[in-house]
């Protein structure tokens, strides 16, 4: 997990989902997982789906994997290891958890937009996420967190014919 040279994506991949496993509903391992790092790792590989990161050219020469399942993998994680902890949580806003959510929001596939919207509202549960989301502004677009969820929704009228 730590370094993509030396690990492929889909061994990456299987590393967060037995993470997710082991920290589901247990305190002690999200606990032992936040200790060891665990959220930084969440955090850098996140910043390689978005397309940042030291190990962002290697995650896109990869062939063995896929990225989407690897995306997919690294929420799940971040659900089971670090939502509804309230340390974990203000440890992954702290490292500016939020500001990574909404950049990948902006620029993911459809298949990752459900969860990010999901993972993004459990997170804003927590009121101090609250102004990292009113702080937000996309390096891309300059739009703000509101018009981007605004944006998100009038895509989906548009893709429904509403």
């Amino acid at each position: 997990i730590q370094n993509a040279k030396e690990n492929p994506m889909e061994l990456r991949e299987y590393a967060f989902n037995v993470f997710s496993n082991i920290c589901k509903n247990c305190r002690s391992n999200q606990k032992e997982f936040r200790r060891k790092n665990g959220i930084e790792l969440i955090k850098e590989n996140l910043l390689m789906c978005k397309g940042e990161g030291e190990d962002n050219e290697i995650l896109h020469r990869e062939e063995g994997g896929d990225k989407a399942t690897f995306l997919l993998s690294i929420l799940d994680c971040l659900w089971s290891a670090v939502f509804k902890n309230k340390r974990s949580e203000s440890f992954f806003l702290d490292i500016g958890g939020v500001y990574i959510l909404l950049d990948l929001l902006e620029a993911c596939d459809e298949i990752h937009k459900r969860i990010l919207l999901s993972s993004l509202c459990t997170i804003l549960e927590n009121p101090k996420a609250r102004n990292f989301f009113a702080e937000w502004n996309s390096a891309k677009t300059t739009i703000n967190a509101s018009q981007l969820l605004i944006k998100l929704y009038l895509d989906e009228d548009i893709r429904f014919g509403v």
